[in-house]
């Protein structure tokens, strides 16, 4: 029932700035509605001592809105990158983002420009590191394939040092004057020569 108007009295939770005269006067004529109206509201504009009672309750009034109102050059406004460090501590911190942060102090931004920027700062990051990763994984798959590569080339090499007569194309006089035991150690050999048509 408290919160309820009436008659057109208005809660003191409603109306921040309260004018007590309005409210005696709202509640003295919805009294006098009750009563007889006119001969009340008469009898009790006329009456000093509700008319002293209105006046101190005015100046109670002016008293409390002085002492409770907080004058606005004693809150300054808290600057957008103040705000964004306090929602996200250390973002800053980090050594490249310094550069970004000293750049970005010349000019004056709100709090959604910053994270905007913030937002890319991270996007280009983690763009930086894939990069990087997939460099090298790519480096390695490089170097993996050289390593097989030349390891090759090595057996090759050692494969044909052991074996003098692969690289040596024979020719018929040199065939005709191996032994049985020559032939038969080249023979391979020889007969890939004589497909090749290398033979003469």
């Amino acid at each position: 029932m408290q919160n309820q108007q009436f008659n057109g009295i208005s809660s003191s939770a409603v109306t921040p700035q309260i004018n007590y005269q309005n409210i005696l006067q709202q509640l003295l004529l919805s009294l006098a509605a009750n009563a007889q109206k006119e001969q009340l509201v008469q009898q009790l504009g006329n009456n000093k001592q509700i008319q002293q009672l209105i006046s101190a309750i005015n100046e109670t009034n002016k008293v409390n809105q002085t002492s409770n109102a907080v004058p606005q050059a004693q809150v300054p406004a808290q600057n957008p990158l103040e705000i964004f460090n306090q929602e996200n501590p250390g973002f800053f911190d980090k050594s490249a983002r310094v550069d970004v942060l000293n750049y970005i102090r010349n000019f004056d931004m709100d709090k959604d420009e910053i994270s905007k920027i913030a937002k890319m700062i991270e996007t280009l990051e983690n763009s930086a590191i894939d990069g990087y990763l997939k460099q090298t994984a790519h480096d390695k798959t490089l170097n993996d394939e050289n390593a097989a590569a030349k390891s090759k080339l090595t057996a090759y090499a050692q494969n044909s040092a052991i074996d003098g007569n692969n690289n040596k194309v024979f020719t018929r006089e040199e065939i005709g004057k191996m032994s049985g035991d020559e032939f038969v150690k080249n023979e391979k050999l020889i007969m890939e020569q004589v497909r090749q048509g290398l033979i003469k």
